[in-house]
């Protein structure tokens, strides 16, 4: 897993959606790297999701870009792939100026839903929802949500909480983990 280039803080959000992630490169954005092997498509089957992925690097304060569109999350890819060793990162949208976005309902992942990253090579990786977590932005846990981790894990992230109209953001960002081992990996 590449790590983090620095401590990554918060950011405001300019409006609803997705509002905070990690500062990683305080010089720019990052160069995405252009993996042989990648996600193309997420599912959560009690949420009703099944979509492509986009792929999010840094945007120029160094911070996760926000996903380009509303119904579509988008892959970490200067993190883990998932299926690789350490956290794989999928941010999306809780809602869009016109209403709900792809991660409205992620509050009701429950520990034990089942979370399938398909991958370029038509391989899927099942993860199983270890606890969802609500964090002031102000407080995220850089180090629990991209930090190296022994096993294969997975991170979906979206905001929470009230949104702020003076300051433009969701105050809070919501956390899933979820965790896979060997036998999860499965063919297309």
């Amino acid at each position: 897993m590449t790590a983090p280039t620095a401590a990554p803080t918060p950011a405001p959000d300019s409006g609803p959606g997705l509002g905070s992630g990690p500062a990683l490169d305080p010089t720019g954005p990052a160069a995405l790297p252009t993996p042989t092997l990648r996600p193309t498509r997420l599912r959560v089957p009690r949420l009703g999701i099944d979509v492509a992925l986009d792929r999010l690097g840094v945007d120029e304060r160094g911070e996760l870009a926000r996903p380009p569109h509303w119904q579509r999350p988008g892959w970490y890819a200067d993190g883990a792939v998932p299926g690789e060793q350490g956290p794989a990162v999928i941010a999306g949208h809780v809602d869009s100026p016109s209403g709900p976005a792809v991660f409205w309902r992620l509050a009701d992942l429950r520990a034990g839903d089942r979370v399938t990253v398909t991958r370029s090579d038509r391989s899927t990786v099942t993860f199983r929802v270890t606890k969802t977590t609500q964090y002031p932005q102000d407080r995220f846990p850089t180090a629990a949500v991209y930090g190296p981790t022994p096993g294969h894990e997975l991170r979906l992230i979206t905001c929470a909480g009230t949104y702020d109209h003076a300051a433009g953001r969701y105050r809070d960002n919501r956390v899933v983990f979820a965790s896979a081992d060997a036998s999860a990996f499965g063919g297309a």
